[in-house]
């Protein structure tokens, strides 16, 4: 499903989009880095990702995760579902001239397997799946 073309662009751009949705289906996007591919069909994401994500992710497990080109906004967008998340680091405010506001901050790891793999642009487009 993710082949080298498109793991070499996501270690390329490094960050993405990540839209999670609460049971009602009220959406929320959030920014996420540290993203590896493990297999063809899981991406995986070690950041800090804020609470409302976290929250949305315990009622719906549901993501899209868009992945673009900084300089023409292409990429590839990933449908699928979030099957693990684990806390891997917290800012407690034991240095509190190094870290932001609302502690604490925790960092997670997000394991999604990959449903679907769709071109994502501005462009004319069929939101069909690749391969």
């Amino acid at each position: 499903m993710i082949n080298e073309e498109i793991r070499h662009f996501v270690d390329r751009v490094g960050h993405a989009f990540v839209a999670t949705a609460d049971a009602e289906g009220n959406p929320h996007l959030a920014a996420g880095r540290g993203i590896t591919i493990m297999e063809p069909d899981r991406l995986v994401f070690e950041s800090w990702f804020c609470q409302t994500s976290l929250k949305n992710l315990d009622e719906n497990a549901s993501v899209a995760v868009a992945i673009a080109d900084p300089v023409t906004g292409n990429g590839f967008q990933f449908l699928g579902r979030v099957e693990k998340t684990v806390d891997t680091a917290v800012l407690n405010g034991y240095a509190p001239e190094l870290e932001p506001a609302g502690l604490p901050q925790v960092q997670w790891r997000l394991e999604i397997r990959v449903e679907k793999v769709m071109a994502f642009t501005a462009d004319a487009h069929s939101d069909r799946p690749l391969g």
